[in-house]
This record gives C-alpha cells, structure tokens and sequence, in this order.
C-alpha cells in the first residue's frame, strides 16, 4: 500500500531543506522524497510509519505537522494484469518409458565364500 505523507516543517534555509530530506530518505519503505514550497515535505513509500517520522523530523526541527496520508492507487499496474494472457501448458503426447531392469547373478564357483562361520 503506497502512502503519500504530506507534513509541514519549519526549514528556514537550503540547509534545512537538505537535512530534512537526508532524515526523510532514511526512514523505513520511503521510495521518494520532495519538498512543496518552503516547508512542506512531501513523502512517498510503502509503509511508511508517518508517526515515526514526525518525531525524526520533530528532532531536528522543532516543530513538525503531518499535513495528509493519502493512499496512492496504481492504476498502471491493474491496466498491466488485465492485458496478460492466460498462458496454458500443452498437452505432451510423447510418452517416456522407464529404462528396463537387468539383474545379473554373479557366481562363480571359482571365488571363496565370504562367510567367516561357515
């Protein structure tokens, strides 16, 4: 599930915009990271706390306000399983037989019997 975290941080220089993209980027499941105006940071991923990385952000900066979490749909992915075909495995009418069992009675009166007892 895709989350898109809307949040508002207090960034008053490039600086702290770069600071708080490295804090965002590093968080578990984020897959991108984009700054909307002067404060808000925008963050895309795969279950990604928002909670968690508030209080990363909250650290560095002071005051931090999770905006939005939205759920991203993917519609490129749906229109992809529709257009696949339903692949079926032939029918293969060549059959294999087993290789045929050959046993073999090795005796020869020539060789002693390996029984100690006897």
């Amino acid at each position: 599930m895709k989350q898109k975290i809307v949040m508002e941080v207090s960034m008053n220089s490039s600086k702290h915009r770069t600071r708080a993209m490295k804090i965002a980027a590093v968080a578990n499941g984020v897959n991108s990271v984009e700054i909307e105006g002067t404060d808000k940071v925008v963050v895309i991923g795969d279950g990604v706390d928002s909670v968690k990385l508030a209080r990363a952000l909250k650290k560095q900066f002071g005051h931090v306000m999770i905006v939005s979490v939205k759920e991203e749909k993917e519609e490129e992915e749906e229109e992809e399983e529709e257009e696949k075909d339903v692949l079926y495995w032939p029918y293969n009418y060549t059959h294999h037989y087993p290789a045929p069992l050959v046993y073999e009675n090795i005796y020869s009166p020539s060789l002693p019997p390996t029984c100690s007892i006897l």
